[in-house]
């Protein structure tokens, strides 16, 4: 399963220029595999004019195996929630498996 978004991660990395990395976290990035788990993807941005709460459709990869859940952020973005201690933000990078990187 992990192969298979991989590959929709490429896909979508080589699609949208825009698209610096994409990360997998939760449950199926520390392995913990039950029938009702969803893909947690963080997808960051060089930058993005969309509102944040309208990203996450542009970026949602067709043809996954399982549901998916993204956080879409800007570089930026991200940079600022790491300085101000965002916990969600730390412990997704702390667990998080790279699955593209431009």
């Amino acid at each position: 399963m992990i192969s298979t978004l991989r590959e929709l991660a490429v896909k979508l990395g080589a699609d949208r220029p825009e698209v610096l990395e994409i990360r997998l976290f939760g449950s199926l990035a520390r392995g913990e595999r039950n029938p009702r788990a969803d893909a947690d993807l963080l997808v960051v941005l060089e930058a993005s004019d969309v509102p944040f709460r309208e990203r996450m459709p542009l970026y949602k990869p067709a043809g996954s195996p399982v549901p998916m859940d993204l956080t879409v952020c800007t570089r930026e973005e991200l940079g600022r929630e790491i300085a101000a201690g965002n916990r969600f933000i730390r412990r997704i990078l702390a667990e998080s498996l790279l699955l593209y990187a431009r």
